[in-house]
């Protein structure tokens, strides 16, 4: 088998409103432009409000024309909206289900999976993920089938990471996967030959091997946040990732392309306006390290 390349990105945060990160995403472009793989795929968080504004979603979209012969995307809580962190808890800004419906219609399946010769590459919504309702159940009953069909190793895209450290973790946190959902996802995945794991959302970039599972947490190409606002668990860079498959194995490779700018979300106040009294609140903390 020749080795299959993806360009993964994530995290772009696109809005009329930021253009220091369209411009960061037109250099990412440039480098996937140069590289030529096989596909892109996208994690999500394309949009920085999409969640609330259908017209950002189809935006971005544009921004995405012509991107390698193929680009498979998937939603994001800034797309779409977000899920419990546990039962009973209600984001602040739940899955809204004409957001995603307005998702489907300008990116497309929100799930998918793909062949890369020998791998099954499979895609899922990870906004779903403990929302207790029918789109869920279906996503559910969606992968079942793909992983009764398919066959070799599996590589798992989704926009938020599994867990902290592993899967017994408890934590009930917005950055990760619900634990309950979780658990199903696993016991799911244990039918197959789960090798690879790959996530965005935290803005930081981090390689974790659980077994013989390793996860690998993308950058945003945008930007990155503060230890002031957001713990350090990985290393705080902007970028992307190049996955490469063969008969035998995986390889991941997260760099900084030329022109991609590691930009401050302290310094676009005009995107969260959360931050910007935040950001005078905390002086000198308020700098990336």
């Amino acid at each position: 088998m020749t080795a299959v390349r993806i360009a993964v990105v994530s995290d772009t945060h696109l809005t009329p409103r930021a253009p220091a990160f369209a411009d960061n995403w037109t250099a990412a472009r440039a480098w996937i432009d140069t590289v030529a793989p096989d596909l892109a795929v996208h994690l999500g968080d394309i949009t920085a409000d999409g969640e609330h504004d259908s017209l950002e979603l189809e935006a971005a979209r544009a921004l995405f024309d012509g991107v390698g012969p193929s680009m498979r995307f998937l939603p994001g809580n800034h797309d779409i909206g977000d899920n419990p962190i546990a039962p009973g808890v209600v984001p602040e800004h739940p899955v809204d289900p004409l957001r995603l419906a307005d998702y489907r219609r300008v990116f497309g399946p929100d799930r998918w999976s793909v062949r890369a010769g020998v791998w099954q590459i499979i895609g899922l919504n990870a906004q779903l993920l403990g929302t207790d309702g029918e789109e869920e159940e279906a996503q559910f009953r969606w992968l079942d089938d793909e992983l009764a069909r398919g066959t070799g190793p599996v590589v798992l895209m989704l926009h938020k990471p599994l867990f902290r450290n592993g899967p017994g973790d408890a934590e009930a946190h917005g950055r990760y996967v619900p634990s309950a959902p979780r658990r199903r996802l696993l016991v799911a995945l244990a039918a197959r030959e789960l090798r690879l794991v790959l996530s965005g959302h935290v803005h930081q970039s981090r390689r974790l091997a659980v077994g013989p599972v390793e996860h690998v947490w993308v950058p945003s190409t945008a930007c990155c946040l503060p230890d002031a606002i957001q713990e350090r668990l990985g290393d705080k860079v902007v970028g992307v990732a190049l996955l490469e498959l063969d008969d035998r194995s995986h390889r991941v490779e997260c760099l900084t392309p030329p022109g991609v700018v590691r930009h401050n979300i302290l310094d676009q106040p005009q995107i969260y306006p959360k931050y910007a009294e935040l950001r005078a609140t905390l002086g000198d903390r308020a700098a990336l390290p």
